[in-house]
């Protein structure tokens, strides 16, 4: 929620009302997803994951990612790689380390512009811990924000015909 309120008042200072803003928060992943950890609720195994179906409103080309560790013994080297998947195609991956400690972990990704409508999220998880090095867990109190600025020329065009225009 504070993203959407910070982009935008940011979007009325420069003056870009005309922009049309798709935001679409989720919290993601939830109890209400589906869960496939192989030693549930510790991470460390290729091809644990957690998905669900989520609904965008609009077209969208950037997400915003964050989960909370609420467990973390990774140690030694160990790591864990957890890919961030649209409909099956990975948009980004993010790295579980022992350094990750506790708390959120975030990432933000961009990526070709789907239209709006009805996508899989998906965290998967492509490596396998090695024995004795740790594992993970995060809780269901975690948030994808699924952004796109869209309307009448790119922000940027927008952002620069401001600038110029007050010249």
């Amino acid at each position: 929620m504070f993203r959407k309120t910070a982009l935008f008042s940011a979007l009325l200072v420069l003056g870009l009302t005309g922009a049309a803003i798709a935001l679409d928060e989720f919290n993601f992943p939830t109890t209400a997803d589906t869960w496939e950890i192989t030693y549930p609720p510790y991470w460390w195994n290729v091809g644990d994951t957690v998905y669900g179906t989520y609904v965008t409103t609009g077209p969208a080309d950037h997400a915003d990612i964050s989960f909370n560790l609420v467990y973390n013994t990774l140690s030694g080297g160990g790591h864990c790689d957890l890919d961030f998947r649209i409909d099956g195609t990975t948009v980004g991956t993010v790295s579980v380390v022992e350094g990750s400690g506790m708390g959120p972990v975030t990432a933000s990704f961009n990526f070709t512009e789907i239209p709006a409508g009805s996508y899989e999220l998906r965290y998967y998880e492509t490596n396998q811990v090695g024995s004795g090095l740790g594992s993970f867990s995060f809780d269901d109190a975690s948030t994808t924000n699924i952004v796109a600025l869209t309307g009448p020329g790119a922000l940027e065009s927008m952002t620069w015909g401001a600038i110029k225009a007050s010249m």
